[in-house]
Formats: C-alpha cells, structure tokens, sequence
C-alpha cells in the first residue's frame, strides 16, 4: 500500500500517453507595477477511449438521440473529448521564452488554471502582434526530457483601458436552439455548426476597431476544439474562452435545463475586476437567462457596463413582462434587443469607437 501511494504521490508529470490542451486566456497589467498577470488555463487528458465508452456508450447515445449515420464524422469527432479521462494531479509547467514557469495541478476533471507573472520589460521582448494590432504571447507545455511532443497555448495582452466584448456563442454566434433539447443535441453533435448571419462580419469590425473579446458560453470544456475551430473557419476574432464544467458521467442529469445564471456571473466576475477601467459590451441572446445576467451586471456596474445586446431569438419585444422584469431599474438607453445583426451594427460601432 505504501509503495503503491508513493508512486501515486509522485507521478505529477504528465505522462508519454497523455496530452495536454491549453485554452485561449488573457494577462493584465498589475496594478502599480510595471509588470503583467498572466493567467494559463487548459486540461490535461488521457487521449485513449476505453472500449466500454468507446462502443457500447456511444452506440446508445447514438441511437436514444437519433443520429444519422451520415452525422457519424460530426458525432465521433464532438463526442470524443467526452469520452476521455481528465487526469488529476498532474503538475503543469510552461515555457515562456526561455524560462519555465509553474502553472497548476490538474483538479478531478483535468482542468488546470493558474497564474503567472512577468515583468513589462519580458513582456514587451516576447509579445507578438496580429494584424489587427493586438498582442498576443504564447507558451509551451514542459514535458520530460525525452519527450519531444509540443503543447502550445496563447493569451491575449489586454491592456488597463479600451473596449472589451463579453460574448455568448450558442444562438449568438452559432444556431444551436437552446430552447430545443433535441435539436440542442443535434446541432452540437450531429450537425455542421452554422454560424449566426452577420455576426463575423460584426465582430471583425469590432477587432479592427480595437475591441477585444471574451466568449463566455454554457457549453462544456469538451467542446472546445470544435469550437475554436468553428470560430477561425467563419471568420470570427480571437479571444478568451470561459465554458462550462462537464462531466460525462452527470449527464443524464445534465441534459435537463440548468441554470446559467450562477456559471456565467462566475466567469465574467473576474473579467470585469481584472479591468476596472475598460469598458465592456455584453452581447447574448434570450434563450436562456442572458438577460437576467446581463442586466445584473448593467444594473451593479453601470458606469463599465456601456451595452447590452440580446439577440430575440423568440420574437420578444422590449415590452415582454421577462425581458421588462430582467432589466427593470437599469438605463432604457443601454440595452437592445435585436432580430438581426444589422439592427445593431452602428449602435455597436458607436460604443467601440469611444474606447
């Protein structure tokens, strides 16, 4: 027992049969220093599908939700990362340059999340920039010697003061119909991800106009490399990604409509403190509780708060008793609904261009 808890306690690298993903994040500057927080986040996994999981689960997930045989690519591809282990207690180092930093341990589910800091002077020698003029600095997952594998992730250097855009993704910027569990399903696996009309148009103006995003989303961590992906493809800008933990094993129970509003005040909270002097732009829709959450937010921070956008994806009006109660009490010249993109484009421009 001893030897076999010893070998548990120090087995914290990660592995030859395991991987490592790291998510899109941000750094600020500290506050009266000249230097930068960085925050690293990702997961690290055991990329082997046991064949219990691996056939005989995904062969009843498959026929309880109906999926064609020619959605096989889109299921398998979407599903495996719910198939895999996360892996616990795995510490994670990166390399910045030509320094290692200690990052976190993995927690149950794999995920890890932590925080670095680098002086201005660093930052300025490593930072690279797009064409759109923000910065960007990468980091690279410190493996075993003899390990040549690489495992890259990216933050966005996202400076004191300026225009920043909170964004949801499902039914913001991807049909997914929420309201619809099925079809939920089949659109988040079973189907081509087809992007809101209008939207990466929208956003990329927002890029060039200086605006940096957040996509804060309900989705689960599993589902971020289709939706990176989805994002690049259709054109939308890069940015920090916040989704949702998810194990597969609550699932039965997840797949019953949960609550949001807890999840995403979580994840934007510590968006809006590590900025206190930028100014943000909430963009969601009205299929499940982004107006509640959104308006909270307009509600306690009016002054960093200076938009919000709900796509009204049911029709709603500015008149409907959920969407009055929802932003009761805040500023009528604040908030939007829209049907369609182009409602709102100028609006958008407008606020971006005061940052």
């Amino acid at each position: 027992m001893t030897l076999f808890h010893n070998f548990r306690r120090h087995r914290k690298t990660v592995g030859r049969e395991e991987q490592i993903v790291f998510y899109p994040s941000f750094a600020s500057r500290i506050s009266g220093q000249r230097a930068w927080s960085l925050i690293v986040q990702g997961c690290v996994f055991d990329p082997r599908i046991p064949w219990l999981r691996r056939s005989p689960v995904m062969g009843l997930i498959k026929r309880a939700m109906r999926v064609d045989r020619s959605a096989d690519e889109y299921f398998r591809t979407r599903m495996r990362q719910f198939m895999m282990s996360g892996l616990k207690g795995r510490a994670v180092t990166v390399a910045i340059g030509d320094r290692e930093y200690p990052v976190a341990e993995s927690d149950y589910m794999g995920l890890f999340r932590g925080t670095i800091e680098l002086s201005d002077e660093r930052v300025c020698q490593l930072a690279q920039a797009t064409e759109h003029q923000t910065r960007w600095i990468g980091c690279q997952a410190v493996l075993s010697p003899a390990d040549p594998r690489q495992f890259t992730g990216k933050l966005q250097l996202v400076e004191p003061s300026g225009i920043s855009i909170i964004s949801d993704v499902d039914d913001t910027i991807k049909h997914s119909n929420v309201g619809n569990r099925r079809d939920l399903f089949q659109n988040t696996f079973a189907r081509r991800f087809v992007p809101v009309s209008g939207m990466p148009e929208l956003y990329q103006s927002c890029t060039i106009a200086g605006a940096v995003f957040h996509f804060v989303s309900g989705s689960p961590w599993q589902l971020y490399e289709p939706l990176q992906e989805f994002c690049r493809a259709e054109g939308y800008p890069a940015g920090s990604f916040h989704l949702k933990r998810f194990r597969f094993r609550e699932a039965a129970r997840k797949l019953r409509k949960s609550p949001q509003k807890a999840y995403k005040r979580t994840a934007i909270e510590p968006i809006l403190a590590a900025f206190p002097h930028r100014r943000f732009v909430l963009i969601g829709d009205s299929g499940e509780q982004d107006p509640d959450i959104y308006a909270s937010f307009l509600r306690e921070m009016p002054d960093q708060i200076i938009g919000v956008f709900i796509r009204a994806i049911r029709g709603e009006s500015r008149q409907t008793e959920r969407i009055r109660a929802a932003f009761a009490g805040t500023d009528p010249a604040k908030w939007f609904l829209y049907a369609d993109p182009a409602e709102i484009r100028t609006r958008i421009s407008q606020l971006v261009a005061q940052g």
